[in-house]
């Protein structure tokens, strides 16, 4: 049995649905904005105000001598949702 399909209610035809955001790889603002060929610092706008499932956030605060910042983790569905939002033809001049 594997990690994932102990989840997986019997029955359930798991090739169809999509996985659940907790089980789905999570990748660096870096890895999207090389694979889009965006700068990591628009991607990271993109995301700036984007919450909900597939999205981590990690704030690394309270740091002595150093400023403090938030490292950010994207799902490919969280991805392909904003993505999709940011390229919508009203959107393209």
């Amino acid at each position: 049995m594997t990690f994932e399909s102990q989840f997986d209610p019997p029955g359930r035809d798991t090739a169809a649905v999509a996985p659940e955001p907790f089980l789905e790889r999570h990748y660096p603002v870096m890895y999207w904005a090389r694979l889009w060929g965006f700068s990591a610092k628009t991607v990271r706008d993109w995301f700036r105000d984007e919450y909900g499932p597939g999205i981590l956030r990690q704030e690394n605060s309270g740091r002595r001598k150093k400023r403090d910042y938030t490292t950010i983790m994207i799902s490919p569905t969280a991805a392909r949702r904003v993505y999709e939002k940011r390229t919508k033809a009203h959107l393209i001049h």
